[in-house]
């Protein structure tokens, strides 16, 4: 039996019998419908995920070991609600439009684009039942047509919520660790859900930087204001 077709049937009946409602406005079709999606997509601004100030692509005055680094808005009422409902009860439905909204955030990029995300603490992703950066990662990939790989891991369950900039900075430094080979001329997109210090994007970045990766590029969903 083709598992695929069984599935994909089953999910097309879900969606008959119960469909989603807009989580932001209510309305009938999804979870989350074309104008609220477009809301959050609309006259944007990119802002470096280290300082904050308003950037095209790259920061020139920040040294990071990203060359460009995007964000798909701030982390306001609306948008920053979606992602805490994405993260924190598991709506694994609100993954495919997220991976949406950050897509529409990024340039053309080249076709040989590797995902990488920042991983979550294993003790949360127990928690929750799924690990919310990889599942965006694996959908931002897919509707792209790049490659995605998990290749970073996490070496400790240090919690960065409440931490100041400087231990934020501290504990990124010691918080992952590679699995695996890079490949020198491949372009790696490092993602993240929200970015407030951008400490754990950097960290992530340097290790495929000091693996030997010469493109290395950086996108989160929210910049913490």
């Amino acid at each position: 039996m083709d598992f695929s077709v069984k599935n994909t049937t089953a999910l097309g009946l879900l969606e008959l019998f119960c469909p989603h409602y807009c989580l932001v406005c209510g309305r009938l079709g999804g979870i989350l419908c074309r104008d609220c999606k477009n809301y959050n997509t609309e006259d944007r601004l990119n802002y470096c995920l280290k300082c904050g100030v308003i950037i095209t692509d790259t920061c020139e005055s920040c040294n990071t070991p990203y060359e460009c680094s995007w964000v798909a808005g701030l982390r306001n009422k609306q948008l920053g609600g979606l992602v805490s409902k994405f993260k924190y009860e598991s709506i694994r439905a609100l993954a495919h439009p997220l991976a949406e909204i950050l897509s529409r955030a990024l340039p053309c990029l080249p076709a040989e684009t590797i995902v990488v995300p920042v991983p979550t603490i294993a003790k949360h992703v127990r928690e929750r039942g799924l690990d919310h950066t990889r599942l965006l990662g694996k959908k931002l990939a897919s509707m792209n047509g790049w490659r995605y790989k998990s290749m970073i891991v996490r070496a400790n369950n240090t919690v960065q919520v409440g931490a100041s900039a400087a231990l934020r900075k501290k504990q990124a430094k010691e918080a992952y660790e590679l699995r695996g080979r890079v490949s020198s001329g491949a372009n790696y997109l490092v993602i993240d859900d929200i970015s407030t210090t951008g400490a754990s994007v950097e960290a992530v970045c340097r290790l495929l930087r000091e693996a030997g990766a010469q493109r290395v590029m950086a996108a989160v969903l929210a910049k913490a204001v």
